[in-house]
């Protein structure tokens, strides 16, 4: 989700409070959008980043030898 942003202030308003401002009320700079990535330097998860196949777990059985001392 992108948010509208003061590049001089640093402020970052919520989409509903954005649809209200032109600019921004404190330096009244144009705001610009900003991107998760862009202010706060965290990447999102897209779908192409997802590998193609996924790693399946497979279950195995061992036989446990008996330890009760009866010869076979």
């Amino acid at each position: 989700m992108t948010h509208l942003c003061c590049p001089g202030c640093r402020l970052r308003f919520t989409p509903a409070a954005a649809a209200h401002l032109g600019a921004c009320p404190d330096c009244g700079e144009p705001l610009r959008c900003a991107s998760l990535e862009g202010t706060v330097g965290f990447r999102i998860l897209r779908l192409e980043d997802v590998a193609e196949s996924l790693p399946q777990a497979l279950a195995v059985s061992i036989a446990v030898p008996d330890r009760t001392g009866a010869q076979p």
